[in-house]
């Protein structure tokens, strides 16, 4: 087939590229040889850029002078980079005398060069015939055609079998993929073990399919992070077990972000078995080992941090690594549900007092409150620090000196929109906003929420009542 070709070479390879232009224009092709095929006056750069772009193919001779650093063959070999990207099929390097290798560029290195042994002229025409022969042409050469016998042959013998195995292949596989689709369903159900029993299942009809361990990984992972609300009949250590060869597999044969967030799962896994009495585990050393590999990962960073208060450590240590953990951008509510859940581990005034700051920075950042049932999750957990600071009165100057007046009016209203209160927390909720209307100096809403407030319980006496008739004649004077 006959191409068009752009012949790049020095000047000291005026002959030899002479003979190769004569060489392939016997062949039918039609070559541009740079200046020698430029017009009187016309742009030199673009009409080698513009013939560059017109060519099916660039050969480029290789000398010692074409490869160095100025010379203009190395401009027309960048206008053949950028139109091909890649030089297979399109570029021919020949190499036509003794060049270093470093010294080559790298684009004419990424195909095999051509180094001529006897005419050059000639084996280059002939290499060039060969790029552009027509693909079938090779079959009707005798090697070719003993080929095509022997692909016959074996086809006729193997059809059957691979029929065979394609129908199995077929069902084994929709098998899977129907254990798939039933295990995240129980997943998103929070049936784990129900799931995990599905995995098991597709994992024993194909136990090398990437789709099965990604999604044992997967719900190994979210098992543990919920194992407290899950349905496996046992302990919590009973979990960690199950899941914990997985864990282990993947940790070893994965890279990067998945292998420090299963690495980080196993570390976990750790903390649930301390939790069930067993002893001498460091549940850190798979958080540093996370860490690691993947210095900003989320899992790792968030335990690490929890099981820093846990332990006793300080607040500014774990918020060391809370900050790391919400810089991922990944997971932020797990981040968030984590760190209020690690500041109420153990009941401390400073913690409490902390985890409502945690709230206060989720307000002004535009966050929501992880989701969670209505008994058990964190926002009416955080009710209770209020309950205890401003009903009963417990550490109550320092909870209010972990935030502004502002800011605590603001947090406390966020957290608790006053059209969403259950009934039953409608009292209480007005005893606390009026004391943090109070606190801002609002004196006029706080006296019209603790008359609302008196006006609850008619003539009943008890603790909020009193309070409340004594804020009343207080801000009434």
């Amino acid at each position: 087939m006959k191409k068009a070709i752009f012949l790049s070479y020095s000047s000291s390879q005026s002959e030899a590229a002479t003979r190769v232009e004569l060489s392939l224009k016997g062949e039918g092709h039609s070559v541009f040889r740079d200046r020698s095929a430029l017009p009187p006056g016309e742009s030199f750069d673009a009409r080698i850029r513009a013939a560059i772009q017109e060519s099916d193919l660039f050969i480029f001779l290789i000398s010692r002078e074409s490869v160095l650093e100025g010379r203009y063959t190395l401009t027309e070999l960048k206008f053949a980079e950028q139109k091909w990207g890649h030089p297979a099929g399109h570029v021919l390097p020949v190499l036509t005398e003794p060049v270093p290798k470093e010294a080559i560029p790298e684009f004419l290195r990424a195909v095999t060069m051509l180094q001529p042994r006897g005419n050059l002229a000639a084996e280059v025409t002939a290499e060039v015939d060969r790029m552009t022969e027509p693909w079938w042409r090779w079959f009707l050469r005798p090697q070719g055609l003993a080929l095509l016998v022997l692909v016959a042959l074996l086809i006729a013998g193997s059809v059957w079998q691979g029929l065979s195995w394609y129908f199995d292949h077929r069902e084994q596989t929709r098998q899977v993929t129907a254990l798939l689709k039933q295990g995240q369903f129980q997943a998103d159900s929070g049936n784990y073990a129900s799931a995990w029993n599905l995995l098991e299942q597709a994992g024993a009809i194909h136990p090398m399919s990437s789709e099965v361990i990604d999604a044992q990984e997967r719900l190994a992972m979210e098992w543990l992070d919920n194992a407290r609300g899950s349905q496996l009949t046992g302990s919590l250590k009973g979990i960690a077990d199950k899941v914990s060869p997985v864990l282990s597999r993947g940790a070893l044969a994965g890279k990067g972000e998945r292998a420090a967030d299963l690495l980080a799962h196993m570390g976990w896994g750790d903390f649930l078995r301390l939790r069930q009495g067993v002893g001498g585990l460091d549940p850190t050393r798979h958080y540093r080992r996370a860490v690691e590999i993947d210095p900003g990962n989320v899992f790792a960073h968030t335990m690490w941090g929890f099981e820093v208060l846990r332990k006793g450590g300080s607040i500014a240590d774990a918020n060391r690594h809370f900050a790391i953990a919400l810089e991922s951008k990944r997971k932020r509510e797990y981040v968030r549900h984590m760190q209020i859940s690690a500041l109420l581990w153990v009941s401390k005034p400073e913690l409490e007092s902390e985890a409502i700051r945690v709230a206060n920075e989720m307000r002004m950042g535009g966050e929501s409150m992880p989701a969670g049932t209505p008994e058990g999750s964190d926002t009416w957990r955080l009710w209770n620090i209020y309950y205890s600071r401003l009903i009963f009165g417990h550490h109550k100057p320092q909870f209010l000196a972990a935030l502004s007046p502002p800011d605590h009016l603001a947090t406390f209203r966020w957290l608790y929109p006053e059209n969403q209160l259950p009934k039953e927390k409608g009292n209480p909720y007005l005893f606390i906003l009026a004391q943090l209307q109070e606190l801002n100096g609002h004196r006029a809403d706080a006296l019209a929420s603790y008359r609302k407030l008196r006006s609850q319980f008619g003539n009943e006496r008890n603790s909020l009542a009193d309070a409340s008739n004594a804020a009343i004649q207080r801000l009434s004077n």
